[in-house]
């Protein structure tokens, strides 16, 4: 059983809790319980963890604080000290030490031989002189240390924006000082970015810390948060969509994870608007913490959806570049907007947390963005997996009675590959059934006869599966009732591919144009007409301008088919090697479906060794996609050598 969750905060859960459920970041856990270990009586070494909103600092830190109870070995030596994740209260180096005997106070057992620490922090709240709140509170820490034999551990979050919010300038030196020359505090520390003073030469905490960088979740590391978070493993193909999606943030992840429960992947693809949705209350949480003019650089750049200069930014936000630009470098601090891009003088930014990114798009539209419904649509169809090539499965309909059983079972048997025992099933639906005018029964006796087409090509009896083809069109091809279209026109793309493979290449495009011309023929028949004729072309040696006419069909035809099937973007893939990065990009344009096949196009045009500017998530699709066309080019060159000798 999944270990219980609270909303957004590690530090509600328990030692025993924090432990069953950590999952990731186990290399950064390791290397800060070691620095843990080596660390003398006469050297601290203090450390900092980097990265943005979600990322797994809170519980990176928690879980060290938990190891250091467990662990007997640093039990005796250690006492881990929590802060809070905020600390508005601290504006002074006084005021830092006030802030860790309150926690102090929260956390530290309770004896009968114990100060009372409460007491002692609401005396202190009263001094108004700075030294002397630093002098009284750092001795109570040291005091307590000391009785109880231990080094305190401090584990403080988001110490840039603590740093950054300080009113006392001197406050950092004076707290250098100490972290420097006293050897029974160390700091375990977190911010959401890298900042000035620890970066800088000339500030107070520079060199002071090991910086340790949180990276994005890889696609390994998302399945093992996915099957701890779920309880069971991710659906085929979900974990690359969904790390690309959610940009490898263990945060975001977990919410998909928690939400998707269960759902296959193309469901949970399908219900990706219902998750943000239904998270609405956090995207708004985390947009009404942000100042006014911060929210509206924010904002402008979530509006963007790429990559953008800080001028276009404030185009979009109707701002000047300076007042912009200082917005940016504060958002930068908090770690919900990077750099992705540019140069040093033009940098580029995207929002960190990328799912918030769709959840503003979708909002602000009250309704599925346009392109981010195509992009979630188009990732759904790439990485989903290869499904069953049997034409019985996408054929059988549920209408029950013996009919059905025996249609089901002929398409169960090709499933399991016992192809004679699933001939000889659809020969008893074609016997039995043989003669009955009823609608219904006549669709089985077509979905039978094609299905046996299909299996007499797998048993490469092609002579047979060409024979049963025909039958099911000279029974059924002057019918008006639309199951029995259906099935003609299957039976037709069937022969073609059966001609294909017999070499058969100009009768095979002559059965590909008639699925084409046939006006009653769906959508996706004549889709799929226009690929086995181009492929019939291709085969039989024509030139690859030949087959243009239907790759500009099929592109035409994409946005009738709904959601892309993962067999068009597969064939897209595979014109796109064909005819040539730069004609396809060509083909494309000029067709009705571009928004459908950004990420396509984009890494066309990487092909082409362009850098186009778009979402980062359309990026990490493209480069996916590039990968794939490799594959595919490498697959065909040992052909079109073999043709071309």
């Amino acid at each position: 059983m999944a270990p219980p969750t609270r909303k957004f905060n590690p530090g509600f859960l328990t030692d025993d809790e924090l432990v069953a459920s950590y999952c990731v970041r186990t290399t950064e856990f390791e290397m800060l319980v070691e620095a843990l270990r080596e660390c003398t009586e006469r050297s601290n070494a203090h450390q900092i963890v980097i990265g943005p909103r979600g990322s797994g600092k809170t519980s990176l830190l928690l879980r060290v604080a938990a190891e250091a109870r467990r662990d007997t070995a640093l039990s005796t030596r250690y006492f881990p000290l929590a802060f809070a994740e905020e600390s508005y209260e601290v504006g002074t180096a006084g005021e830092f030490w006030l802030e860790c005997l309150t926690n102090l106070a929260a956390q530290a057992p309770r004896g009968e031989d114990a100060p009372d620490l409460d007491r002692t922090v609401e005396e202190l709240r009263a001094i108004r002189d700075e030294q002397a709140l630093s002098d009284r509170c750092l001795g109570a820490l040291l005091d307590f240390a000391d009785r109880e034999g231990k080094r305190l551990v401090l584990l403080v979050e988001n110490l840039n924006m603590l740093f950054g919010e300080m009113a006392d300038p001197d406050a950092g030196w004076r707290l250098r000082k100490v972290l420097q020359t006293e050897p029974r505090i160390i700091v375990f520390a977190s911010a959401t970015s890298r900042f000035d003073e620890i970066d800088n030469p000339d500030r107070a905490l520079y060199d002071l810390f090991r910086v340790r960088t949180l990276r994005p979740l890889d696609t390994k590391q998302c399945a093992v948060l996915w099957e701890t978070v779920s309880g069971s493993p991710p659906a085929p193909g979900a974990v690359r969509s969904l790390e690309i999606l959610t940009g490898g943030s263990p945060r975001l992840l977990s919410m998909v994870a928690s939400f998707g429960t269960g759902l296959s992947f193309r469901n949970l693809m399908a219900h990706l608007l219902d998750l943000v949705d239904d998270r609405t209350e956090y995207f708004k949480g985390h947009l009404e913490s942000l100042p006014p003019q911060e929210r509206r650089v924010y904002l402008a750049l979530a509006a963007l959806w790429k990559p953008a200069t800080t001028r276009e930014i404030a185009d979009q936000a109707r701002l000047e570049t300076s007042p912009c630009s200082a917005q940016l470098a504060r958002l930068g601090d908090r770690g919900v907007v990077r750099v992705a891009g540019g140069s040093a003088r033009r940098k580029q930014y995207y929002l960190t947390e990328r799912l918030y990114n769709i959840y503003y798009l979708l909002r602000r539209r009250r309704g599925p963005d346009r392109l981010v419904e195509a992009l979630i649509h188009f990732m759904e169809s790439y990485y989903s997996p290869p499904e069953l090539k049997d034409i019985s499965t996408r054929m059988v309909h549920d209408t029950g009675g013996l009919k059905t059983a025996l249609v089901n079972r002929g398409g169960a048997l090709v499933a399991l590959h016992r192809p004679q025992d699933a001939l000889e099933a659809r020969h008893e639906v074609v016997r039995r059934f043989d003669g009955n005018e009823n609608p219904a029964i006549l669709e089985r006796v077509a979905t039978a006869l094609t299905n046996k087409g299909y299996v007499l090509g797998a048993l490469s009896r092609p002579q047979d599966a060409l024979d049963a083809y025909d039958e099911v069109v000279r029974r059924f091809g002057d019918s008006e009732i639309p199951a029995l279209i259906m099935s003609v026109g299957v039976a037709l793309l069937g022969r073609a591919d059966v001609e294909i493979e017999r070499r058969h290449y100009e009768e095979a495009a002559e059965t590909a144009t008639r699925v084409i011309e046939r006006r009653r023929g769906a959508p996706e028949q004549r889709f799929q007409g226009h690929v086995v004729r181009a492929r019939a072309i291709l085969a039989g040696g024509g030139d690859r301008s030949a087959c243009e006419h239907d790759v500009e069909a099929v592109l035409a035809l994409l946005p009738e088919l709904g959601p892309i099937p993962r067999e068009a973007v597969m064939v897209l893939l595979d014109f796109s090697v064909v005819l040539g990065p730069q004609r396809m990009c060509e083909l494309i344009q000029a067709s009705p479906s571009p928004h459908l096949l950004l990420p396509l196009t984009t890494a066309l045009e990487r092909e082409l060794g362009r850098e186009p500017r778009v979402a980062r998530e359309v990026d990490e699709v493209a480069r996916d996609i590039q990968r794939t066309l490799a594959e595919l080019r490498a697959s065909r060159a040992p052909r079109v050598e073999k043709r071309e000798e």
